[in-house]
């Protein structure tokens, strides 16, 4: 399997100062805030918060916490054991 460039700099990144600054290069404000309301998302749904308790806890409305979910549901990332979900389950920043 051939991996795309933004795989291989997220691979390969791993100075939180430097991830920081190419996630700042390639999206916007607006794009990396919604990408933290769906981290967010998916750490709740892992805690077994309902969606409309997550919707009002994060100021979002409910169609993006059903789309977090349905993602939740159907990747096969939160199928298996993995340390992206050690690390979501124990990073509780939200709270």
């Amino acid at each position: 399997m051939k991996t795309n460039i933004f795989l291989k700099l997220l691979t390969k990144t791993n100075d939180p100062l430097k991830m920081t600054l190419l996630l700042k290069a390639l999206f916007t404000s607006k794009e990396l805030k919604e990408l933290d309301n769906r981290l967010k998302i998916f750490q709740m749904l892992l805690q077994g918060k309902k969606q409309r308790q997550i919707s009002q806890d994060l100021g979002v409305g409910i169609a993006t916490v059903t789309r977090g979910a349905q993602a939740f549901e159907n990747e096969k990332l939160f199928k298996i054991k993995s340390d992206i979900i050690d690390i979501l389950k124990s990073d509780k920043k939200h709270d």
